[in-house]
């Protein structure tokens, strides 16, 4: 008895060895382009809803007050996903085109932007 619970401990540590070393092989496997993909569908969908505000804003539909709220909370929404990304890689230079436009901008440029977000999630979902 005693030496198999011996035996079970010593598989029990190589068992346990190795889970850690495949779950350590998984995480590095993790990092890269397609772990922007939630920080690239969050800003597009930030994106749509600043457009939507701008549109309807135009319109007159919107108060002033929550016009500037929305502006200001969807291109917080927008800065705090694109820190995520890498400096150099293309999707924060289209970010960055995003967040170059002005919190009035017309509905139509901030969803070109935003379409550029799109052509890049779909680049990294078929890769």
């Amino acid at each position: 008895m005693r030496l198999e619970r011996g035996i079970n401990d010593i598989v029990g540590a190589g068992v346990k060895a190795a889970l850690i070393l495949l779950l350590s092989f998984l995480a590095a496997c993790s990092s890269g382009p397609r772990t922007d993909l939630p920080a690239i569908r969050g800003m597009r969908s930030a994106a749509a809803e600043w457009a939507l505000v701008n549109r309807e804003a135009a319109r007159g539909r919107l108060t002033p007050a929550y016009t500037a709220g929305m502006r200001k909370a969807m291109r917080e929404e927008i800065a705090k996903q694109a820190r995520t990304l890498a400096p150099e890689s293309p999707e924060a230079a289209a970010v960055a085109a995003l967040q170059a436009l002005p919190p009035s901008a017309a509905p139509g440029l901030i969803m070109r932007q935003a379409a550029a977000l799109k052509r890049i999630e779909a680049a990294l979902e078929s890769a």
